[in-house]
């Protein structure tokens, strides 16, 4: 069983040139790879991951968690683009969502895999969290069209993601 130490070393002595990836069983193909940061957290930057099929890997090196989505919401139609950032709570599916990042801004610190915008580069958005902390919501707008780009991730644990 790898932890994600371990997943992290793999990724580095690759120099991110690995393209197919594992995970929760499914194979997945990289289309795009970057390493993030954003202004409210300077100092923990993440590696994003976009597969062929639209899904994406978080790979949050400082707080050693990874997070999955299937694909992009695109636009979450309950909240509306005024709402972002000042609604303390958003229910989706079911589910209660506290804001615990608000006003923030990502930008691309390193390309490693495809272009920028294959993987979503710079954006304006807000975070909010589940109260049981497996989920997140990101919800804000890419700086280069100005869409909207709302993100639902989920926890996964590091054995769920193999590199191949």
């Amino acid at each position: 069983m790898k932890d994600f130490d371990e997943l992290y070393s793999e990724l580095l002595e690759s120099n991110f040139t690995k393209t197919e990836f594992l995970v929760e069983g499914k194979e997945k193909t990289v289309k795009g790879m970057v390493l993030l940061v954003s202004k409210n957290s300077p100092d923990s930057s993440y590696i994003k991951a976009v597969f062929t099929d639209g899904s994406f890997l978080l790979i949050l090196i400082q707080d050693k968690q990874l997070c999955y989505a299937d694909k992009l919401l695109g636009r979450l139609e309950n909240v509306s683009d005024e709402e972002i950032g000042k609604l303390e709570q958003i229910v989706y599916k079911d589910k209660t969502y506290k804001l615990v990042n608000k006003d923030d801004y990502q930008y691309v610190l390193h390309r490693y895999i495809g272009r920028v915008q294959d993987v979503e580069g710079e954006a304006r958005f807000s975070n909010y969290l589940s109260n049981d902390g497996e989920e997140s919501l990101s919800l804000g707008w890419l700086s280069e069209t100005g869409e909207r780009a709302d993100v639902y991730c989920k926890s996964i644990n590091v054995e769920d993601v193999k590199i191949l």
